[in-house]
């Protein structure tokens, strides 16, 4: 398996990831708050790229099972039900409803790999199912750090590096040098993340 890294969502823009899987990562915050919305009973979750395009999507929507969540630059959009931490995406509140989601970052990553062949979101608190997902594909690799407005986030970094660590256990890997970095800066972070 190839397995091709690239630094901020913005360099996404530039991949072309047709043929291959991309693997999309905001660990503060964006896929670690989709990923616990989810686990946590969520019956869907839609990444949208503007605040104007959020609420276009709720006008059409049931606002009896539909959520809006998100953030710009760190802090709460007004109006919207959440922000940007998973704490706020509790059982109780999400469980069986539609979520609208929009950050500066995350999103935008997102929207920047629309091309692939297929799409996955990873955080360190789904890293070994995205794997297990992988494995079972057998196909090339993308791997998106979203990073923080437009520089390399450490953060997604460490993720990154994590999911090539537990890959190159289960098959070989072909990576690039940023792939090979972050793999090494994942192994000697792990006893502390």
């Amino acid at each position: 398996m190839r397995v091709q890294v690239v630094g901020t969502a913005q360099s996404g823009v530039k991949i072309d990831c047709s043929s291959r899987i991309a693997v999309v990562i905001d660990v503060l915050r964006a896929t670690s708050v989709m990923t616990t919305a989810l686990d946590n009973g969520a019956r869907s979750v839609l990444p949208v790229t503007t605040i104007e395009e959020a609420e276009t999507v709720f006008k059409t929507s049931d606002p009896a099972c539909t959520l809006k969540g998100g953030e710009r630059h760190a802090l709460k959009i007004d109006g919207f039900d959440f922000g940007n931490s998973p704490l706020e995406y509790k059982r109780p509140l999400v469980a069986g409803k539609d979520i609208i989601i929009t950050t500066t970052n995350g999103t935008n990553a997102i929207r920047n790999v629309q091309k692939a062949e297929m799409m996955v979101l990873a955080c360190l608190r789904n890293a070994s199912a995205v794997v297990g997902f992988l494995i079972g594909k057998n196909k090339d690799v993308v791997i998106v750090c979203s990073g923080t407005e437009g520089k390399f986030s450490m953060d997604d970094g460490l993720c990154a590096g994590m999911l090539l660590h537990l890959l190159k256990e289960k098959t070989p890997v072909e990576r690039d040098d940023l792939g090979f970095l972050l793999e090494r800066f994942y192994r000697n972070s792990a006893h502390d993340i």
